[in-house]
């Protein structure tokens, strides 16, 4: 091809080309990313002007921590940074926990395994390890997977417990996962879906009586008021 034979569109493109080729052969190797040790000791000895300043504020969080009653806190005024927290948190948590629930369902029947079981000492409950180990339980093991996933998302000890559920009408027993947000009437997490598909609270399923709650260390039965 002659030189003349070279339209503008193609001149243009061999141009940007030897520009784009001499700014790569031009710039320099990216320097290697710095390697930092994050958790070197702390000595307040050696001049370092934040160590009184940390302490000061990891001591009145330690308080704040320790004496917060969220049934004793005042009550947010509208608009305010902790009306909007609350609010907010409620929100996102209350969909999280839907999504964890729906997950568990979605999962539960791929590795449900039934069992024949005529009292508490016929069936013994898996732990978590033997859940993930047998690959499958019924919902005494299944239930689980909903109360480990909260408890690994963040929610809580002493607001996520395992409970035990009974059928009014013909004494089925079922074991579910109760969130306590409201200490009185408690979300429902259901990971195999017998007694509700969705997230709701207790008082929406009166067809189901509460007998048991419990934790890895402590158990409660249910009273009726």
């Amino acid at each position: 091809m002659r030189a003349g034979d070279w339209n503008e569109p193609a001149r243009l493109a061999l141009a940007a080309s030897l520009l784009a080729a001499l700014a790569c052969a031009a710039s320099p190797r990216p320097a290697a990313a710095p390697r930092y040790e994050f958790f070197g000791p702390a000595d307040p000895d050696r001049g370092d002007p934040w160590y009184a300043a940390i302490a000061r504020w990891q001591a009145r969080a330690r308080a704040d921590r320790d004496d917060r009653n969220p049934a004793a806190a005042p009550p947010a005024s509208p608009g305010s940074l902790r009306a909007k927290l609350e609010s907010f948190r409620r929100k996102e948590r209350r969909a999280l926990a839907e999504r964890v629930m729906r997950w568990a369902q979605s999962e539960a029947w791929r590795h449900y395994r039934p069992e024949e079981e005529s009292g508490p000492d016929d069936d013994p409950w898996p732990t978590f390890a033997e859940l993930l180990a047998r690959d499958g339980d019924d919902c005494d093991g299944l239930d689980l997977i909903a109360f480990e996933l909260l408890r690994g998302l963040g929610f809580r000890k002493g607001e996520i417990y395992r409970a035990i559920v009974r059928r009014a009408r013909d004494g089925e027993n079922h074991m579910v996962t109760l969130w306590f947000e409201d200490p009185a009437d408690p979300w429902v997490i259901d990971s195999t879906g017998a007694v509700t598909e969705r997230l709701r609270r207790l008082s929406e399923l009166p067809g189901w009586i509460p007998t048991k709650v419990f934790d890895e260390e402590l158990q409660w039965t249910v009273l009726a008021r």
